[in-house]
């Protein structure tokens, strides 16, 4: 065990010490220790406490969580960029699929308008087709009329 480690268990046990001489002073019934006493056995007490140790301590302990603070932090950073890549991920996979749509739909679009153009034609070419009949059987009514004539 190093040093550091027997220091606080002689800290420990003069902690402990001092805890049941407290409780053995304050449960004798017939005995009552004059307050100025404890004053001054607690003041000798904090005086021969190792504050170097406590404040290494201190030191070792807020470096440690220092370091887990920094820890936490790199695993954050990282579950953002996971974050930050899957709703990018999800951006660009829902604006190809509003462009394929579009395609889709001007594609749709595009053929409809050809069926109806090809349609409009057809029925432009039977109307003149129609039209060429009748005219065709007006002249030749027309023909035979005028040979009936005479």
């Amino acid at each position: 065990m190093d040093s550091a480690g027997r220091e606080n268990e002689g800290t420990i046990s003069r902690n402990d010490l001092y805890s049941s001489k407290l409780a053995s002073q304050n449960s004798s019934a017939g005995q009552h220790v004059d307050s100025q006493q404890q004053k001054q056995q607690l003041t000798e007490e904090l005086r021969d406490s190792d504050w170097e140790q406590l404040e290494e301590k201190y030191a070792k302990a807020m470096e440690e969580h220092g370091k887990s603070e920094e820890e936490l932090q790199a695993q954050v950073a990282k579950l953002l960029e996971v974050f930050v890549a899957w709703s990018q991920t999800t951006v660009l996979r829902d604006e190809d699929r509003a462009l394929k749509r579009l395609i889709s739909t001007r594609c749709l679009f595009k053929t409809q308008m050809q069926h109806v153009q090809n349609s409009e034609e057809r029925l432009e070419n039977k109307r003149k087709h129609y039209t060429d009949v009748v005219k065709a059987f007006e002249s030749a009514l027309a023909l035979l009329n005028g040979r009936a004539r005479p």
